[in-house]
């Protein structure tokens, strides 16, 4: 009970209020990709335009009662579902670098739902996946969101809703001048059920803010070995 009372829930921070961007290289937004994931006509989810709507650049659903986007294995089958966002940039030197937000944190929210049956073991998974690369270095952070595992007759949900801060991420061996992309992606997995996703982005104000969430800073003093990979 003493350690309840005295122990303080730590804050994640959902958008720079001050940052130190000294050295940062900015990536500018490229473009978004959707794949297996439907809205509630059925239609394809349409893909992230860039742009701010309600405070979010991502997805969002229009109605409290509905997802934004659903990947269900009925009408996709058990091929992961992708919302994905990408941004591209040139490294501007040798060496090794950090991936970093600088105070942007991201969010999601919806829910996994497991559909069981007489035989077998099922699953539905949802996680937030970030992958830097270039021809010459790579790096890779990942997150789970939700899981529901079901064995027999019946159903298993599993909610995930709030904002994962997004830690610096390391990327080693990088040559001058290459092209660089960082994909974020949220991903459905599942092999028998679905996942909804009510909503899924960044929180910002202003549509310029889509092109300086992710920036690389030079780390001098980073070993020269291949891309580091944070799990």
């Amino acid at each position: 009970m003493v350690l309840l009372a005295c122990a303080t829930a730590r804050r994640v921070p959902i958008r720079p209020v001050a940052r130190d961007d000294r050295g940062v290289s900015f990536l500018p937004f490229a473009s978004s990709r959707v794949e297996r994931f439907s809205d509630q006509e059925g239609q394809p989810c349409p893909a992230f335009e860039g742009r701010v709507r309600n405070n979010l650049l991502g997805w969002e659903s229009g109605d409290p009662d509905d997802p934004a986007c659903t990947h269900d294995t009925l009408h996709e089958g058990i091929r992961a579902g992708v919302l994905e966002m990408r941004w591209r940039s040139e490294l501007p030197q040798d060496g090794s670098y950090d991936l970093v937000t600088l105070g942007y944190s991201v969010g999601a929210w919806g829910r996994v739902i497991s559909r069981g049956s007489y035989y077998g073991d099922y699953y539905a998974r949802a996680s937030v996946v970030i992958e830097a690369s270039s021809p010459s270095c790579a790096a890779r952070w990942s997150s789970d969101l939700a899981l529901a595992q079901v064995t027999g007759l019946q159903d298993r949900m599993a909610a995930f809703s709030g904002w994962l801060e997004i830690p610096d991420i390391g990327i080693a061996g990088c040559k001058a001048h290459e092209p660089i992309e960082v994909k974020l992606r949220l991903v459905g997995d599942v092999n028998r059920g679905k996942v909804d996703v009510d909503w899924f982005g960044f929180s910002a104000l202003e549509d310029d803010e889509v092109n300086r969430i992710f920036g690389i800073r030079p780390r001098p003093d980073a070993p020269a070995a291949r891309g580091l990979t944070a799990q």
